[in-house]
């Protein structure tokens, strides 16, 4: 399911992973939204070297992906990528998935650097899911935007690919809990 790490590419200051995903594993359970008791601020895990095994498993992305410029680190992008195998359709390129964690406002949604990776994901026929940050302790709604998307993509048409864009924001923020598929 992972990627070689992008050569070079560190976290540095970005602890997203520390706070925004839910974790449920064996010892360790952690709600999102929420800093994870072990992060430092500014400075990553504080139990770094003892973290748990779901923590040294997991990088996004962004360190993963080469053609993610450095403006896609989470914390700089308000966006964070992540791998998903979970409720992935049958179908898709691979099997696994990507959601798109939205940590800011719809208006990062709709920025053209997020739009051109949405449907470059969507192009090489990868599930692409949209998740929007719910309060902390909630889980969020989840939205694969493949099958609303798919026509705008491959016709290049931006503005329908922005409305839809909206229509699965609105969707993820409202309908807490599971996948929802426009």
């Amino acid at each position: 399911m992972h990627a070689d790490l992008v050569p070079g590419r560190e976290c540095g200051s970005c602890t997203v992973c520390c706070k925004e995903p839910t974790i449920e594993s064996d010892g360790f359970r952690k709600v999102q939204g929420v800093l994870c008791v072990h992060c430092t601020a500014d400075s990553g895990c504080g139990i770094y070297h003892q973290r748990p095994e779901v923590c040294r498993d997991f990088y996004c992305q962004w360190r993963r992906y080469a053609w993610l410029d450095d403006g896609w680190r989470p914390d700089r992008s308000q966006v964070m990528l992540r791998a998903t195998d979970d409720d992935v359709p049958d179908g898709f390129a691979s099997g696994i998935g990507v959601v798109f964690d939205l940590l800011g406002s719809c208006d990062v949604l709709l920025r053209q650097a997020t739009m051109e990776v949405i449907a470059r994901l969507i192009d090489a026929g990868i599930a692409t899911f949209l998740s929007v940050s719910a309060l902390p302790g909630w889980t969020t709604g989840r939205v694969l935007l493949n099958p609303s998307l798919e026509a705008a993509v491959r016709d290049r048409d931006g503005d329908t690919m922005q409305a839809r864009l909206v229509d699965a924001f609105l969707l993820s923020a409202l309908h807490p809990k599971g996948t929802i598929e426009l």
